[in-house]
């Protein structure tokens, strides 16, 4: 598998470091890296141990960026459950591009809004743990725990 590029020319592996060591300017992280961030967690180590990772790495850059106020859990597991769903659709998507032009929906940023209301995901339960949607399932066939 070669390795893949971003918009910015940084490599998967450059922008993974960068968001480690949370030298990844707070500016530039907007929601197609919080898609590439997820893509990049779940296809390298599966959905529950890449959404473990991914869970550590965005509450690390957060804290890191002094944002720990702003890490929702309901919101990044429901991302990873919205990813994870392409990805299984999508089986031979070998790069973040590749995955959004089989799920252009990925891009719209407001997309967890059709499967949440508004007051759910603005709740204080969503944000501290998991609440599972209440307008229709993140995937298909699949129970979300």
């Amino acid at each position: 598998m070669s390795e893949q590029r971003g918009i910015a020319g940084d490599t998967d592996a450059d922008f993974l470091t960068a968001v480690e060591a949370a030298t990844w300017p707070g500016e530039r992280f907007r929601h197609r890296e919080h898609l590439r961030l997820a893509w990049l967690c779940l296809r390298a180590e599966g959905f529950e141990r890449g959404l473990s990772r991914l869970r550590g790495l965005i509450r690390g850059y957060a804290m890191a960026l002094g944002a720990t106020g702003k890490y929702h859990e309901t919101m990044t597991r429901g991302w990873a459950e919205l990813v994870q769903g392409a990805m299984d659709a999508a089986p031979g998507s070998e790069s973040l591009d590749a995955l959004l032009e089989a799920s252009p929906e990925l891009a719209d940023a407001r997309l967890l809004a059709s499967h949440y209301q508004k007051a759910t995901l603005d709740s204080a339960e969503a944000r501290a743990g998991w609440v599972a949607p209440d307008l229709k399932p993140l995937r298909q066939g699949r129970e979300v725990r």
